[in-house]
């Protein structure tokens, strides 16, 4: 009788343990106005239509390009123009902008034998957002207290001098760029 006396007591005691833990102590809670936050943006669309200048030395200034019916020769070098609209917004943003190299097809023929570069000018208004040089065809965009800032490309392909003999001699599709692509990305500054 003491053993099943001791046990029950035990087992009551051990239920009492069990519930302390519920017990209401007090506490508070205060509202603050934090407001809302908002994401940014980071985005790029092209404005307007590209054009095409012979920028060759021995060619005289402002003579156009025309791709599907003129073709390359060692010494040429062509620019391709198009303005983009660029929106960066947000703390802390900055971008990169370039060029993907992966969108240009070039015939295996060519290989080593064309350049491409890129520079990227901001259309200066207020606000507009700071584009710097941050290497070989590459550009560091910095948002202004404006939304969006539109930038002119110039993207320039030469036919290297130094090609010789009959080497990429009536080759069709030299070079593919009708899907030419831009790129803007995220970086942390």
């Amino acid at each position: 009788k003491l053993l099943k006396g001791a046990v029950a007591g035990a087992a009551g005691i051990a239920l009492l343990l069990g519930g302390a833990g519920t017990f209401a102590l007090w506490n508070d809670a205060a509202t603050v106005s934090g407001g809302t936050i908002a994401t940014g943006t980071l985005s790029i669309a092209k404005t307007g239509t590209a054009t095409w200048t012979d920028i060759s030395p021995t060619v005289a200034s402002g003579t156009t390009f025309n791709p599907a019916t003129q073709a390359l020769v060692p010494g040429d070098k062509v620019q391709l123009k198009q303005s983009v609209v660029v929106s960066t917004t947000g703390k802390n943003l900055k971008a990169e902008f370039t060029f993907n190299p992966a969108s240009i097809t070039t015939n295996a023929a060519l290989a080593g034998l064309l350049d491409y570069t890129l520079v990227a000018t901001p259309v200066v208004a207020t606000g507009s957002a700071t584009v710097a040089s941050s290497g070989v065809n590459t550009y560091t965009i910095t948002p202004g207290s404006a939304a969006t800032t539109t930038v002119d490309v110039t993207f320039t392909v030469e036919f290297k001098d130094t090609t010789t003999g009959t080497t990429a001699q009536n080759i069709a599709a030299a070079a593919n760029l009708t899907g030419l692509s831009f790129t803007l990305t995220q970086v942390r500054p």
